[in-house]
């Protein structure tokens, strides 16, 4: 019933900017249930009829949300119907504990174009104005005109693709679930997601950057030849491993301040009369 679901968000993936996430969101989400199946153990189902009902009405939904085309309608009943599984298998208390799986699943979701597109706009021109400093500090003349930057004999455009938007969304989604297995305290999971966001805009910043530097000293085949495409990999590459350093940096210092807490206690009650 599902399948024709996964091979729309494969395409999606692939052909939308904004939509590049869409595939890592079910991996991710499996691979947190699966390192969290402990949470399950022990727990019975009271209300099997009950979570079999919510999935064949979910099922019914997707029915009809392939039939019509509309994705999102067709996720959320997926999403559902993994709901109504667990309800029947585990109770509510399954559900309870597979909240963030199933909300990561919402995420399959494919962002509105439109609304994409505006921020995108707004980004560009951010990594116009960042691009045309660092050129700027480097010695390169050069004139930053909205998107556009003018180097002597070469026009860069930081066009829609280069807003980094979509490589967002993926590190967004990947630093929720690395946040989930590896982070305990809810702050700090919050924080390292919030801290994905300036990373990647970072990143693709520089990448534009060093590009653009490139563009001035090599030629413009920097910007259209292999060169671009390798420089972009090792852009993300760094912003993935420095997601994974803030992760192990909040993970010591929530057990830092665990153990700090512990010892305090312990001499209190050591001092107690």
């Amino acid at each position: 019933m599902y399948l024709p679901l996964f091979s729309t968000l494969t395409h999606l993936s692939a052909s939308n900017p904004y939509a590049g996430h869409l595939i890592f969101v079910p991996i991710f989400a499996a691979v947190v249930l699966w390192i969290e199946r402990h949470r399950f153990r022990g727990l019975s189902a009271r209300a099997g009829a009950a979570g079999l009902s919510l999935t064949a009405l979910a099922v019914v939904v997707g029915w009809i949300a392939y039939g019509v085309a509309n994705v999102p309608l067709y996720v959320v009943s997926f999403v559902t119907a993994i709901a109504g599984l667990l309800l029947s298998f585990f109770g509510r208390r399954g559900v309870r504990e597979a909240a963030f799986p199933l909300g990561l699943l919402l995420l399959m979701v494919p962002p509105p174009r439109e609304a994409m597109t505006a921020i995108a706009l707004e980004v560009q021109h951010s990594i116009s104005v960042f691009s045309g400093v660092i050129l700027s500090a480097f010695g390169i003349p050069v004139v930053q005109d909205g998107i556009s930057l003018r180097l002597p004999g070469l026009t860069l455009i930081v066009a829609e693709e280069c807003s980094g938007l979509r490589f967002l969304l993926i590190l967004c989604v990947f630093a929720a679930a690395l946040a989930r297995t590896v982070l305990t305290a809810s702050s700090s999971q919050l924080m390292l997601i919030m801290l994905s966001v300036p990373t990647a805009l970072l990143a693709n910043a520089l990448r534009v950057a060093v590009t653009s530097v490139g563009a001035y000293a090599i030629g413009p085949e920097v910007v259209t030849g292999p060169l671009h495409y390798y420089i972009g990999k090792g852009f993300w590459a760094g912003a993935l491993v420095a997601t994974i350093g803030l992760a192990l940096s909040l993970r010591s210092q929530t057990a830092i301040g665990v153990s700090t807490r512990r010892a305090q206690a312990g001499g209190c009650v050591a001092s107690a009369p």
